[in-house]
């Protein structure tokens, strides 16, 4: 009876969670509020209000988990007047704060070598994943939050060195000096990246931390998974600047480097250079004298040029077709403005190469105009890695020179140990080629540079999924809805690995879930379709009356359907009128004709090997 009335007074709070008190509850409990009081206290030792409070605070948690409004909002849904007093109860009662909780901040350490490839079994006509419940008994939810950033921490040696610079903070009056400030970080991203044995955070991941809210620096840390944080300001004054930094050793909350630099304008290359220099002195860093003279490098003596540069990147990262636009101009600018400046020279590279890529330009010219300017920045100076690494992408996507791809990949790292996406471009080349534990290590090692990279993240749950470790592959795809909310094509991915998986019910939840991100179809649709025929009945109809903007996809689901030959004769078409990439004939949803003679002869004919 004692159990039957909790549910009663349970379910009853549940459902009048926004605007409910304790007189509330009693009556609709039929009881007064002293008996209420007395009959909560025996049986579970809270009274009414604590009762109706620690559910609000589930219910909350819930919310905020899967991102279905702000912490403030989500206050106030379910009860609380005042989002602070909120806040301060939840960080109580969870030991966490609402914000991280909605941002993903509950870290779960893991090694890919402790998962085991799922096992599927039959459970009444529908096969699941009979690790399903243990995944969730060991929060699978692995950093859930819908406003989404996940991260997964990776075991570090204890005497390595690693460090993420935080934006620096805009002290000036004009709002247009951020770029200044965030150039000033720029270059001592790239002045420390060169040193070996120092990891340094790429700026996208520390990007995240611009507004760090409530977080202190040793959490920061923490989710970067590094021991040094380095913060600073930039306060520019006509031709004066003043920049302050503090170096804090991390897990110890310790600031062992405090400077102010109160300089001339012009001299605020000079300034960049001694900041790294002290940074590497601080940390004890063994310099190679390349490495020392990369500290000390000014790439241009125009601060014109610099700024100009710092605009093109800001644009380039963006890769829409305006964006990458806007990139050519300022970069173009910069060159005009110092003609040597050989790292705009390879960024330009990037956006050409990049732009005939995705075809926003003709991708012949792209291609060209990309060799011929990453070559002009190594003929200025043969120790820029971005400009290798643009080689590389040229080599690997427009030639099918994987042999001289990856020599450009090797060289870029052997200059810049610290550049996430080489690391990336390699990983990538390596699926194509079959070699999936190299493929594997260069992944790793991109995502432990650059943990919040959504690029980086797609391509490592690509790489899990061809290597069927679905499980790791579905928790990166989980990782890249976080880091990407609007963006459909991690939510395809999971499709396609539960109709692998044989897991129908979750395939049949992301295929509903795609649809409405899409607006392609909707669920009532789905549900005809799938209750009609299963997963046969999605894939047809997909097949039937899908848009295919994309040919390769409509590939992939004859392939999952089982016609070979009609997956097959796309490809072939496809290789014919130049639209197959090599990344395209490693897709997992082609497993099954891996064995086709005709599948090896389109691999062979891109200078590819069989897989397996």
């Amino acid at each position: 009876m004692g159990d039957q009335f909790l549910r009663t007074i349970n379910k009853i709070i549940e459902e009048n969670l926004e605007n409910f008190s304790v007189e509330d509850l009693a009556k609709n409990a039929g009881l007064s509020r002293s008996m209420l009081h007395r009959k909560l206290i025996k049986l579970t030792g809270k009274s009414a209000t604590d009762l109706i409070t620690e559910i609000r605070l589930t219910r909350a948690r819930e919310l905020l988990e899967n991102d279905v409004a702000t912490a403030s909002e989500i206050a106030y849904r379910v009860g609380f007047k005042s989002p602070s007093y909120f806040n301060k109860l939840f960080k109580k009662h969870f030991k966490i704060s609402p914000g991280d909780v909605r941002k993903g901040a509950i870290l779960h350490s893991y090694q890919p070598d402790t998962f085991q490839k799922p096992k599927i079994q039959n459970l009444g006509g529908q096969n699941v994943f009979s690790l399903r419940n243990i995944a969730l008994a060991i929060i699978l939810a692995i950093i859930i939050a819908g406003g989404g950033i996940y991260y997964l921490s990776r075991q570090k040696k204890p005497s390595e060195k690693s460090i993420a610079i935080l934006p620096f903070e805009n002290l000036s009056t004009n709002a247009e000096n951020q770029f200044f400030a965030d150039g000033i970080v720029e270059d001592l991203l790239y002045r420390l990246s060169a040193i070996s044995d120092l990891r340094v955070i790429s700026r996208t991941s520390s990007e995240v931390f611009r507004n760090k809210g409530n977080k202190t620096v040793p959490e920061i840390a923490k989710l970067l998974d590094v021991n040094y944080i380095l913060e600073g300001s930039v306060q520019r004054m006509a031709d004066h600047v003043r920049i302050n930094i503090q170096l804090i050793d991390a897990p110890r909350d310790n600031h062992i480097l405090l400077k102010q630099y109160d300089r001339d304008l012009s001299e605020v290359f000079m300034i960049q250079s001694e900041i790294a220099d002290q940074i590497a002195s601080e940390l004890s860093l063994a310099l190679t004298k390349r490495q020392a003279d990369a500290l000390k490098q000014k790439q241009t003596n125009s601060l014109k040029a610099f700024e100009y540069m710092q605009l093109g990147r800001y644009h380039q990262t963006k890769r829409t077709p305006d964006d990458l636009c806007a990139s050519v101009k300022y970069l173009r600018s910069a060159i005009a403005e110092d003609p040597d400046y050989a790292l705009a020279y390879a960024l330009l590279a990037n956006a050409y190469q990049t732009s005939g890529w995705y075809e926003y330009i003709d991708r012949q010219t792209g291609r060209d105009s990309a060799e011929y300017l990453a070559l002009k920045a190594l003929s200025m100076d043969e120790n820029i890695g971005e400009a290798h690494n643009v080689l590389g992408e040229i080599y690997y996507d427009y030639d099918w020179n994987y042999t001289l791809a990856e020599k450009e990949f090797k060289r870029a790292l052997a200059i810049n140990p610290n550049n996430a996406t080489t690391y990336r471009n390699y990983g990538e080349l390596m699926t194509v080629l079959g070699n999936l534990g190299k493929a594997r290590e260069f992944y790793d090692k991109a995502i432990q540079l650059d943990p919040y990279s959504y690029i980086i993240r797609f391509g490592s749950s690509y790489a899990y999924f061809r290597e069927k470790k679905y499980e790791q592959a579905l928790i990166e795809n989980k990782i890249c809805q976080g880091l990407a909310k609007d963006n459909p094509t991690p939510i395809k991915n999971e499709f396609f690995i539960h109709v692998i998986t044989g897991n129908t019910r979750a395939a049949l939840e992301s295929y509903k879930k795609f649809g409405m991100m899409t607006g392609m179809w909707t669920p009532g649709l789905v549900d005809s379709l799938f209750y009609a025929e299963g997963i046969n009945g999605l894939l047809k109809w997909r097949l039937k009356y899908g848009n295919w903007p994309y040919k390769i996809g409509k590939a992939h689901y004859y392939a999952l359907f089982g016609e070979k030959d009609k997956a097959l004769d796309i490809l072939g078409q496809a290789l014919e009128d130049g639209y197959l990439t090599p990344f395209n004939t490693a897709d997992p949803e082609f497993e099954n004709l891996h064995s086709e003679p005709r599948f090896i002869a389109i691999r062979r004919k891109m200078g590819l090997p069989p897989l397996q």
